[in-house]
């Protein structure tokens, strides 16, 4: 916590104490007792407001934010799935900014590896989108569950996850089988790898020989390859995953409000020396102004 807001934080815990002991003498000025009383609650009141203020004063606030914590390339703002129209067109326009993003030395990315510091920051939105995008500029993709704690890929990409074939990413690389046989068509050139049954051992079967083969098939098919992973600090299953020597890139999503700073930067530090990382920053809140003057109104200008 920063020195500078302790004087304050001490101080809402002095005036909550001074409001109880005044609404004790208020109730009996007569005797000493129920202003004691009070001034314990009003204390007791004052520290739970300023524990709650000092875990929001450590919180992420926005991209700015976000991108000085981490020294990474801020490329795009990500909504969550859009509540109107305008909210569904800048989230599109913003998994265009990752797309064109990822197209780097000439060459356009074969692995984009999609995590997080911390769980529920929007990963699983972020690769499901991006999918998309890629898809509909005319470029194959396969996008894999590789969550194996909890996946939400098919969820996110509109698909019943109770119906269809229970087999995926696991029996790929456990049982052998061929990954043309569990690849789903979500829609034209965009393909789904599902996670399939869940493992007990999710970080030592990311980080296998076999695992590699499957993600070296996966990229021998052609296209973009984009794997939804598990958040960086609560699992290994990424940081093994990340040992695989196939190129690519990270798209490392963070979201205010729900990360801690300290979080970011020590996800930031878990990537691998050299890899090619860039930031998006996810969640309704915090997003510039300047992208709803533009998309607004689609009259040329």
């Amino acid at each position: 916590m920063p020195s500078r807001t302790l004087p304050a934080l001490l101080l809402i815990v002095v005036l909550a104490a001074a409001v109880g002991v005044a609404a004790g003498r208020l109730i009996d000025d007569a005797t000493w007792t129920p202003a004691v009383i009070g001034g314990i609650v009003g204390a007791l009141i004052g520290l739970l407001a300023t524990a709650f203020l000092a875990r929001r004063g450590r919180r992420l606030r926005d991209g700015s934010e976000a991108q000085r914590i981490s020294g990474l390339p801020l490329v795009a703002h990500v909504l969550p799935p859009g509540r109107n129209e305008t909210e569904r067109r800048r989230a599109d326009e913003a998994f265009r900014m990752l797309r064109a993003a990822l197209t780097f030395g000439g060459e356009d990315a074969d692995v984009v590896v999609v995590s997080s510091a911390a769980p529920g920051e929007g990963k699983t939105t972020v690769a499901a989108g991006l999918a998309r995008a890629i898809a509909r500029a005319g470029r194959p993709v396969v996008v894999v569950e590789a969550d194996l704690r909890r996946p939400g890929l098919v969820a996110a990409l509109g698909l019943d996850a109770t119906a269809g074939p229970k087999r995926g990413l696991t029996a790929a690389i456990v049982g052998g089988v061929a990954v043309d046989e569990l690849l789903i068509e979500v829609e034209p050139g965009l393909h789904l790898l599902p996670a399939g049954e869940l493992p007990p051992n999710a970080p030592e079967l990311l980080g296998s020989d076999d695992a590699g083969r499957v993600l070296d098939t996966l990229v021998a098919r052609g296209g973009t390859v984009i794997l939804d992973t598990a958040p960086l600090l609560p699992v290994a299953d990424t940081r093994e995953l990340l040992g695989h020597e196939a190129p690519g890139q990270v798209i490392l999503v963070a979201r205010p409000g729900v990360v801690n700073r300290a979080e970011l930067r020590d996800a930031v530090g878990l990537l691998p020396v050299g890899t090619p990382t860039i930031l998006a920053v996810s969640g309704r809140a915090h997003t510039p102004r300047s992208y709803d003057r533009y998309l607004r109104d689609a009259t040329p200008r």
